[in-house]
């Protein structure tokens, strides 16, 4: 009885020491696993912290590229050198700067159709090169118009509205009803197609809305009325002196005076990045003697993917 008493004890003995064995085993293993998340969480945030970094260099080192870009526009634009001067008419001028490659724009937006200022007549045919319709084309023009005529009301409530349609009027206010191009793509009752074609060819920055020949779109110059194709080639490829009997053609939407605002367009292509910074800005050239120019507006930065193209 006793002998089997103790052989029951010791049994009991060896399974309490298996089970201590098992769970000494357990704790070491969770506290391996532990120490292994550590590790690997640690090394995570390391490289997390590295691409971070490094991402806010090349941020940065974009950014400064993009101002860079913008000064060296600048300086082009003030060049007392008539031929080394950039006209604003949009031509693209690429260049190797600091390891990166800088696409840089400028156009006059005197060339451009001024949303605040220019003739309702040149707006309506300005939007008939795009809509092929009269009864669209008056449609958006109208919203313009009355557009602009709110805002003068609201300005000036006690002074009511022309005697006559003359679209002079709405011209010469000075209403903005416009702050900048990309309000009246979300103006009610402007599809959002049409605004994407006519984008480019729109300002709030010209000098009274008259139309900079020398630098304008070709589109933009198709849409000023009492003028034809053989009118816009003299345009196009005569020198100023040649155009006077033009501006007695069609005074109310030509001019012989450019800038001041020019908008300013800066691509900014690194080797190692796999996208592109993009940024407009919109300056004023020759206003004040105590600067070169002014900085006037400037867009936020979008990024355009690259495909390998340049």
């Amino acid at each position: 009885m006793e002998s089997r008493l103790r052989d029951t004890a010791a049994c009991d003995a060896k399974k309490a020491a298996a089970r201590e064995q098992g769970f000494v085993l357990l704790v070491v293993l969770w506290v391996l696993t532990s120490a292994v998340l550590l590790v690997a969480s640690y090394n995570a945030a390391v490289r997390s912290g590295a691409a971070s970094t490094v991402s806010e260099i090349g941020q940065s080192k974009s950014d400064a590229l993009v101002d860079a870009g913008l000064e060296i526009a600048a300086a082009h634009l003030l060049d007392k050198n008539e031929k080394r001067r950039w006209l604003g008419d949009g031509s693209q001028h690429r260049m190797m700067f600091d390891g990166a490659e800088l696409t840089i724009s400028v156009r006059d937006a005197s060339g451009l159709i001024d949303l605040n200022k220019s003739n309702g007549k040149l707006l309506r045919a300005f939007f008939l090169k795009f809509t092929k319709s009269m009864a669209k084309s008056a449609l958006y023009a109208d919203i313009i118009l009355k557009a602009r005529e709110a805002v003068e009301k609201e300005k000036n409530p006690d002074a009511g509205k022309p005697e006559s349609n003359d679209t002079d009027y709405r011209r010469t206010s000075a209403a903005a009803a416009f702050i900048d191009v990309w309000q009246f793509g979300r103006t009610p009752g402007i599809p959002r197609d049409l605004f994407d074609e006519v984008a480019p060819y729109l300002t709030v920055y010209s000098g009274d809305g008259t139309i900079y020949s020398a630098t304008a779109p070709i589109k933009v110059l198709e849409a000023i009325p009492d003028l034809n194709q053989a009118d816009i080639e003299k345009i196009r490829y005569v020198n100023k002196a040649a155009l006077v009997d033009l501006m007695a053609k069609a005074p109310d939407y030509l001019t012989f005076e450019n800038g001041p605002a020019r908008l300013v367009t800066v691509r900014v292509r690194l080797p190692e990045a796999s996208e592109s910074i993009v940024k407009t800005f919109v300056i004023a050239i020759g206003i004040d003697s105590a600067a070169p120019y002014r900085l006037l507006a400037k867009q936020p930065a979008t990024y355009i993917a690259e495909d390998g193209q340049n």
